[in-house]
């Protein structure tokens, strides 16, 4: 999968956006926290946990102006914050922020799982790819790229040994939306577009979709929906290799 043509994967949607903060002195800010004050491009993702829904990864790029501005919103980990804290920041920062939002649905997913991609490997497909156009948007030499960690370096670079664009200059974190604000924004982008994409689908679906993958509801949502629209609508819902759907197929 690469830049070129994998527009019949994922829906991607690009923002560039040169609007920055008027210049200061950068980390001078007086929060709480020191985060990492010079320009840089993190990258995360939402819905790699839920069993409904898409998997939506963000490379967002931050430049050294936007940090106090940043501050002034009060934005922090967004583990820490409500959903609609996290809708209300994120409609403060994506059309200011330079970020790249693929969001790969439940059809496609489930097709690149079904030809022997395990969560990692696609993950590992989408970060590249989200920061590679990120940096094209930017068009200029960005030293610090950053992720968190969720396989080695090794693991991760071996799952792009066929791709044609690799961005090879990685670092690798762990909770990295502790110190660096790109990843902080990305998460919280992820998250506003898994919130709208969700919410659309349990509409669609007339019926609330849980989060995550481990209460026994999970299972029986996916259940009734079986039961009423059919067993292939799961494919379109459900990330089937997750345990959920091993657990419901017999039942259904």
């Amino acid at each position: 999968m690469n830049v070129a043509n994998n527009n019949k994967l994922m829906n991607i949607i690009d923002m560039h956006v040169e609007k920055y903060a008027p210049v200061t002195e950068a980390g001078s800010s007086t929060g709480e926290k020191n985060y990492y004050p010079l320009s840089h491009i993190g990258c995360d993702e939402t819905g790699s946990g839920d069993f409904f829904g898409p998997l939506c990864v963000v490379a967002c790029y931050i430049d050294e102006r936007d940090y106090d501005w940043l501050m002034s919103l009060n934005i922090r980990d967004p583990k820490l914050m409500t959903p609609q804290e996290v809708i209300d920041i994120a409609r403060e920062i994506k059309d200011r922020l330079v970020y790249s939002l693929l969001i790969l649905d439940n059809s496609h997913y489930n097709q690149m799982a079904a030809a022997g991609h395990n969560l990692a490997n696609i993950k590992a497909k989408l970060y590249n790819q989200a920061v590679t156009n990120v940096m094209q948007k930017v068009a200029m030499k960005i030293d610090k790229k950053v992720v968190n960690q969720f396989v080695s370096p090794k693991t991760y670079y071996n799952y792009l040994k066929n791709e044609v664009i690799v961005v090879k200059d990685l670092s690798f974190e762990q909770k990295g939306e502790e110190q660096y604000l790109a990843i902080m924004c990305s998460s919280i982008l992820s998250k506003y577009a898994f919130y709208q994409y969700f919410n659309n689908m349990s509409r669609s679906l007339k019926m609330k979709l849980p989060r995550g993958n481990t209460s026994s509801v999970v299972d029986h949502v996916a259940i009734t929906i079986a039961q009423k629209y059919g067993k292939k609508m799961l494919l379109k819902v459900t990330k089937t290799n997750m345990t959920n759907y091993k657990r419901i197929k017999d039942v259904i």
